[in-house]
């Protein structure tokens, strides 16, 4: 287990957290969805494009970044750090989900020294 998992463990469970993925500028390490309605195919496949989509549009280079994308029924929330790994969060887009719960893990994933 690295650092990013390893981090992501003791964050977890956070309200309204219905998938994750850990990345890497090659691959993807670990994608876990958390929620019984979604099929766990469809939650990989929309972190895996947003996070695709978002190293094309925003690269990060050598200082972090952090974006989200919002759909209807939900929220991607994406840190990037300087070394290529990644994190990204699929949130149910409602008043019941921990959004401050979710940013404070994705400062302290962007704070984490590099693997």
């Amino acid at each position: 287990m690295n650092s990013a998992e390893q981090y992501l463990s003791t964050q977890l469970p956070i309200g309204g957290v219905s998938a994750y993925s850990i990345q890497v500028r090659n691959g993807v390490l670990e994608t876990q969805c958390l929620s019984k309605s979604l099929y766990p195919a469809c939650a990989e496949q929309i972190l895996n494009r947003v996070v695709q989509s978002g190293r094309a549009l925003l690269p990060s280079g050598e200082s972090p970044a952090q974006y989200c994308w919002t759909f209807e029924g939900h929220l991607v929330y994406v840190a990037i750090r300087p070394d290529g790994v990644c994190l990204a969060l699929l949130v149910e887009n409602n008043p019941t989900s921990q959004l401050t719960r979710v940013k404070e893990t994705l400062q302290g994933f962007l704070k984490l020294e590099e693997a």
